[in-house]
């Protein structure tokens, strides 16, 4: 018998770079595909050349101990290198924008730790946030409570909202200030960034209605050229503060709201909170379960008609929402699901800061857990912390 000739194919190093795309196309996992582009020079130069081929990764849950997990195995990574000297941490998506106790500012990114100074936007604030932690800043338990609620970051300026209550915008190189506040009645209920306009909603207090606010920021000079409103009302979407009331039910419900960019739609996502209380928890418990969403899309926004209309699809996307961060996949996670978290300050039960998280699946209104439940018992209770869980949404470096 004649002696078997040995493989000549060649070694894993030289595998073709059309192939490795297709094993990164399968790994949502932005840690996955930094350790594949770790194990040789060609592999990280081939990752490289496909990076813009693949769909965003999935999105890291951040801890308030400053750890993450990831999805969809929800293991747990390492801590942060945030400052000891932050007093107030906010998310902007991609970043993490830090407060330091000396009123100054700097933005970190997740997956380097590296920090960027910004020195201008001290003079932003001033006068805005008092930074100097514990002493000048609110507490809840542990938890340090910012009033900047939400950042929005485009190429041409930075947005903020505040306490529910005004919108500040800087543009420019030095930064200059521009702020806007809602009519008296009204409070804010978030803000997004849709087609290189601000968008923020509002809820009027004294009509019991939803406000859309297009607010237009001109390039040449710092300030708001343009703000439009669509007086409308959603429906099955209730009052934000008091709780809704079916006289057929003994339920109870809230409703929080989040602005989401969603490729060419802006959408409105209503989210149903019970306020019911399983008998086995104590009546001071903070605990809320979320039983449903609702999604609106806002459509003729460019004429004097806009206006809300319900959607029952998401497209095959996937959308994550949190009162500091909402985003849009198109590709890796669940299609037409909601991906949702424990959200506001009294919502907090500190071992659990999943206590009101999940996804929900628009297809067939089930919620299904945001995680195994092992990951859950194993590691959430080791990450209690001072800050509020959020989503992150790593860059592709």
């Amino acid at each position: 018998m004649a002696a078997q000739r040995p493989c000549n194919g060649g070694s894993w190093p030289d595998l073709p770079s059309e192939l490795l795309g297709l094993v990164l196309l399968r790994l949502p996992s932005h840690g996955d595909r930094v350790r594949l582009r770790a194990v040789c020079r060609p592999w990280r130069s081939s990752a490289r050349l496909e990076r813009k081929l693949l769909p965003p990764p999935l999105p890291w849950l951040f801890l308030p101990d400053g750890a993450f997990l990831t999805l969809p195995d929800g293991a747990a990574h390492r801590r942060l290198a945030i400052p000891g000297d932050v007093a107030h941490l906010v998310p902007t998506g991609s970043g993490l924008l830090l407060a330091h106790n000396d009123g100054m500012f700097s933005l970190m990114n997740p997956s380097s730790s590296a920090t960027t100074p910004l020195p201008d936007l001290a003079a932003v604030f001033h006068g805005e946030i008092k930074c100097k932690y514990p002493d000048t800043a609110f507490q809840l338990g542990q938890r340090r409570i910012t009033p900047i609620i939400k950042a929005v970051v485009s190429e041409h300026f930075i947005a903020f909202y505040f306490n529910s209550s005004k919108v500040i915008i800087t543009s420019g190189q030095p930064h200059t200030v521009v702020k806007w506040s809602p009519p008296d009645s009204s409070y804010i209920l978030d803000i997004a960034l849709f087609q290189g306009k601000l968008y923020c909603l509002t809820f009027d207090i004294k009509n019991c209605q939803e406000e859309l606010y297009i607010l237009e920021v001109r390039d040449e000079e710092p300030m708001v050229s343009d703000v439009k409103c669509i007086h409308s009302t959603p429906r099955d979407v209730g009052d934000e503060d008091e709780a809704w009331f079916n006289p057929h039910s003994t339920d109870r419900y809230t409703f929080h709201r989040y602005l989401v960019a969603d490729g060419d739609r802006l959408l409105m996502v209503a989210r149903w909170i019970n306020l019911n209380l399983p008998p086995m928890l104590p009546r001071d418990s903070s605990i809320k379960r979320t039983r449903r969403f609702d999604v609106f899309e806002a459509v003729d926004l460019s004429s004097e008609h806009g206006r809300w209309i319900k959607v029952d699809t998401l497209m095959g996307h996937s959308l994550f929402v949190s009162e500091s961060c909402s985003e849009s996949l198109t590709a890796g996670a669940e299609e037409d699901c909601i991906y949702f978290m424990n959200d506001g300050i009294t919502n907090r039960i500190p071992k659990d800061p999943l206590s009101d998280s999940g996804v929900y699946n628009m297809r067939d209104g089930m919620v299904a857990p945001l995680m195994p439940e092992t990951a859950v018992t194993e590691h959430l209770a080791a990450h209690d912390g001072p800050w509020f869980s959020t989503w992150l949404f790593p860059t592709e470096t």
